[in-house]
């Protein structure tokens, strides 16, 4: 059953095995061979769906970074949440193509994410929310967000990410990622936006 199911999960990735020359389903077989249940019950069975999505019609030019994989499954056997599974696995789409845009600081900036914080990085990460911050700074004339403004803010969060900005959540998150370099500044809307460190990890999950 063990040997039939690590088969079933190297299948899944046949269409990169050929393009490499057997060189994933040789590495997969050793990595799983004393760990099948995390491939049969954990967390690597969803992290291997979502990255066989992620990687579906690509072509993949280079070979795959193994140390980087190794990496990231060690760190992910235990990982149950979906949103950030779902960033593991673009990280892990990119090393099976070979990508030069992963550092291993990456892994330890996930590491430390809860839920709410992939929720916040997500929201930020996306160039609909800077359009939509330049937009309303545009129809005001202070340097600061007025009240009206934020109202504004407010509701566009909600509706688009499911976020409440005024929640203790949400502004500690907001602290984490500025912490963590990912953000330029908590506290104010118009600094909402990624750093150099932030935006390397954003090219790092574009798959």
């Amino acid at each position: 059953m063990v040997a039939l199911t690590i088969a079933g999960t190297v299948a899944a990735f046949n269409y990169i095995d050929d393009q490499t020359n057997n060189a994933l389903s040789s590495y997969a077989k050793h990595r799983f061979e004393t760990a099948a249940d995390y491939v049969t019950n954990g967390a690597w069975k969803k992290l291997f769906n979502k990255t066989n999505e992620k990687l579906k019609g690509k072509t993949i030019e280079q070979d795959p970074n193994l140390e980087f994989v190794d990496e990231i499954l060690e760190k992910t056997k235990l990982q149950t949440d979906d949103k950030l599974l779902d960033l593991w696995a673009s990280l892990l789409a990119n090393a099976m193509q070979g990508k030069n845009s992963i550092r291993r600081e990456y892994f330890d900036i996930l590491s430390k994410l809860n839920p709410y914080d992939v929720l916040t990085l997500n929201m930020i990460m996306d160039d609909i929310l800077r359009k939509n911050i330049v937009g309303l700074r545009r129809n005001g004339s202070a340097s600061t967000f007025t009240t009206a403004q934020m109202g504004q803010l407010s509701e566009i969060i909600d509706s688009h990410y499911g976020l409440d900005i005024k929640s203790t959540d949400f502004r500690i998150s907001l602290l984490y990622l500025q912490k963590l370099e990912l953000i330029s500044n908590a506290s104010d809307p118009n600094n909402w936006t990624l750093t150099l460190n932030g935006n390397g990890l954003k090219e790092a999950l574009t798959v």
